[in-house]
């Protein structure tokens, strides 16, 4: 059985992805940090493409400022706008999962081996408040104390992450409808 922290739904065998959707309706900020980012960095093979979206600031690393942790790890992440989701994934070739995700950036980043699970992740990280969440915390959503999901915090109150089945990895503001009701904790999980 597997864990709750991985309580995500399955995606069934063979099943074509579909096209990209928002993962809420009110979520019209993260569609356009998501077109701002691929007009700005250039679309990938299979990421989505966004027309007419209107420009919304994100801070960029600058080259000076990229040996900051959170900007390499936030940077890297947004270089994988559009990787389908796949249950238990942890590479861009095949996808990811939202812990996936992460597991798999501490990797390519760092060269660093962190726990696979969203609750281990959390454990052996320091926690954070909210109000003092920095670029490359980790934040975890779900309810009950059950992790459900996870990100990367990218910074301007939005994250990172592998959505869900069918959305592939995109930028999301934490006070969507969604991830507000369900935000449960930030760690600072720094590199070794």
């Amino acid at each position: 059985m597997p864990s709750p922290a991985l309580a995500q739904v399955k995606p069934p065998p063979k099943a074509k992805l579909k096209p990209r959707v928002a993962a809420h309706p009110n979520d019209g900020a993260a569609d356009r940090l998501n077109a701002k980012w691929l007009r700005e960095n250039g679309a990938t093979a299979g990421a989505p493409k966004t027309e007419g979206a209107t420009p919304v600031s994100l801070t960029t690393p600058t080259a000076a400022a990229s040996n900051n942790w959170g900007d390499r790890l936030v940077s890297r992440a947004m270089q994988y706008l559009g990787t389908p989701y796949r249950y238990g994934g942890v590479s861009p070739s095949t996808g990811f999962d939202c812990s996936g995700f992460v597991y798999y950036l501490y990797g390519a980043v760092f060269g660093q081996r962190i726990p696979r699970m969203p609750h281990d992740m959390a454990r052996q990280g320091t926690p954070v408040a909210r109000n003092e969440l920095k670029r490359g915390d980790l934040v975890f959503f779900g309810y009950r104390g059950t992790f459900t999901h996870m990100g990367v915090y990218a910074g301007n109150g939005q994250f990172v992450h592998a959505t869900h089945s069918g959305s592939p990895v995109m930028v999301t503001p934490l006070d969507s409808d969604y991830y507000r009701q369900r935000y449960i904790t930030a760690v600072r999980l720094s590199p070794q």
